[in-house]
């Protein structure tokens, strides 16, 4: 009799244990797919958000040569698409998202846009007659009056291949050295009071595509402002909502999702609640096992028999215990 309530009860627990593997199997997929969807949608709700930033001061002939405003509105256009990416993951609670989980979202975003290399102001359009959105001093040359020689050309046309048009971010043509700023605008700043109280302009090469140069030309010449926008030149920092959410485990599903101090992952959430699930009916059956052998244990008077329950009880303990302390990390 005792041996067929043990094999009963060896089968139970194997199937419950099968059960659970396959139930965490089956959790991993989906939480990973889930997760894919999340990065995919934030991602791209962010891209969205930035480009809007971008046509709007286009709309507002708001350049990335203006002092300070762009920088703000770039910033502010960064923040808010950080935290609609946020809020798109936030999706499947039963709240919506609180102040704090839109704030920690969107902070998340402003930092990981800037370690990706983006600059706040670089959302504005490039005006043609100043270094443009996609201009570094660090990948420019300095400059003189007259036009590049043949070793700048080449460096310039390197720059040009690895980062892009200074004006229009490609990164599929030929450069020339362009002046910034232009040669024309440059002896018109010269010959104002306040350059010969504070010196000349200082003027460096930038690499410049074909089309932008020609472009810069007629535009320079009429001392005209146009501006550029660069929507399909992409950047790594255009992506900052994919991987804020990768970074962040959907919520994002992270620390945005929960309060506690440890923020699991959106795998490691949605695993935990799965195995809650199947870990508690396991856990009924070892207490109901428990009770079974604590009464055999009472009336058995075979000591080896009274040892092997034993063992078995000790073995039980430690099972339940396992649960519980898994209960209580998750």
């Amino acid at each position: 009799m005792a041996n067929d309530e043990d094999s009963a009860w060896d089968e139970r627990l194997a199937l419950w244990q099968e059960k659970l593997g396959t139930l965490r199997s089956q959790v991993l997929v989906s939480a990973l797919e889930r997760t894919a969807i999340d990065a995919v949608g934030g991602g791209a709700l962010f891209l969205g958000g930035v480009s809007l930033t971008h046509l709007g001061m286009y709309v507002l002939r708001i350049s990335v040569a203006m002092p300070v405003l762009p920088s703000l509105l770039g910033g502010l256009g960064v923040a808010s698409s950080s935290a609609m990416a946020g809020a798109f993951c936030l999706r499947h609670g039963s709240t919506e998202p609180t102040p704090l989980q839109l704030t920690a979202a969107a902070t998340s975003g402003l930092l990981l846009f800037r370690l990706l290399g983006g600059r706040f102001r670089a959302l504005a359009p490039s005006d043609f007659r100043h270094p443009g959105a996609f201009g570094h001093a660090r990948i420019s040359l300095p400059a003189t009056i007259e036009y590049a020689d043949g070793n700048a050309r080449a460096v310039i046309q390197s720059f040009g291949r690895l980062y892009g048009c200074h004006t229009c971010g490609t990164k599929r043509s030929k450069y020339h050295a362009d002046h910034m700023p232009p040669v024309l605008v440059a002896k018109a700043e010269n010959a104002r009071v306040w350059a010969k109280l504070f010196g000349p302009v200082t003027q460096r090469y930038y690499p410049q595509c074909e089309s932008c140069s020609n472009t810069q030309g007629a535009l320079v010449k009429k001392n005209a402002k146009q501006l550029k926008l660069h929507l399909t030149e992409l950047r790594a920092y255009h992506w900052t909502g994919f991987w804020m959410v990768l970074f962040g485990a959907s919520g994002l599903g992270g620390f945005f999702a929960q309060a506690s101090d440890e923020a699991p992952s959106v795998v490691e959430h949605v695993v935990a609640q799965a195995t809650d699930a199947v870990q508690k009916p396991l856990l009924l059956v070892l207490r109901d096992r428990e009770a079974r052998l604590r009464e055999r244990r009472q009336t058995e008077t075979n000591k080896e028999a009274r040892q092997a329950i034993d063992d078995e009880l000790a073995t039980i303990r430690a099972r339940k215990a396992d649960i519980k302390k898994a209960a209580r990390r998750n």
